[in-house]
């Protein structure tokens, strides 16, 4: 029936019509799932005695980064070298906010991986959670003499489909922005969200 001829809609023919626009919007949210990623950030800064809050215009330096996390790429998989990766992201985070001062720096940022898992972008897509890839680390800000204080990270990445095909390798940057927004919160630079 064409709705145009002057004829009138039926019931039946409305019905169709409003079933197939919703299996279209159906179809719409599914395909953004399935490309989308989602997971946690998760950062917090927990000062040492003495400490609430670091100077706005303070600078960084990162010191050393250790891979704690105990895990080992298998033979047959891409490798990347997990304390190096971490490094080089939060040098470019540091950088972009200006933060970053190699010399001379108001403060070092040693960081240790506590756990890290590149999970499987496949696992993701068919069962959100299974395949999770997980970073989590603490970061040690302080001078030559003081330690202010410790941030503490996890990034996840629990579900999603195609853009998520690397997250073994892009958390590292992950990570790095969330060192990066705890110390500007700290700074005053940033206004803290409730978590």
């Amino acid at each position: 029936m064409n709705p145009w001829s002057g004829e009138a809609l039926t019931d039946n023919h409305i019905n169709q019509q409003v079933g197939f626009e919703m299996k279209r919007l159906l179809l719409c949210v599914l395909l953004l799932v399935l490309l989308a990623g989602c997971g946690t950030r998760r950062h917090e800064m927990v000062f040492e005695a003495g400490h609430t809050a670091l100077p706005s215009d303070a600078t960084y330096s990162v010191g050393t980064v250790l891979d704690q996390s105990g895990f080992v790429f298998p033979e047959d998989e891409n490798r990347t070298d997990i304390a190096q990766s971490m490094e080089f992201s939060l040098v470019a985070a540091l950088r972009e906010e200006g933060m970053y001062k190699e010399e001379g720096a108001s403060y070092s940022i040693d960081v240790r991986i506590l756990e890290y898992e590149p999970g499987n972008a496949f696992g993701r897509w068919l069962l959100p959670g299974v395949g999770s890839t997980v970073l989590q680390a603490t970061s040690r800000v302080g001078d030559s003499e003081d330690v202010v204080g410790n941030i503490e990270t996890r990034n996840t990445i629990d579900a999603g489909g195609a853009s998520t095909i690397n997250a073994w390798r892009t958390i590292f940057k992950d990570g790095a922005a969330e060192i990066v927004k705890e110390l500007k919160e700290s700074m005053g630079l940033l206004v803290k969200k409730k978590q």
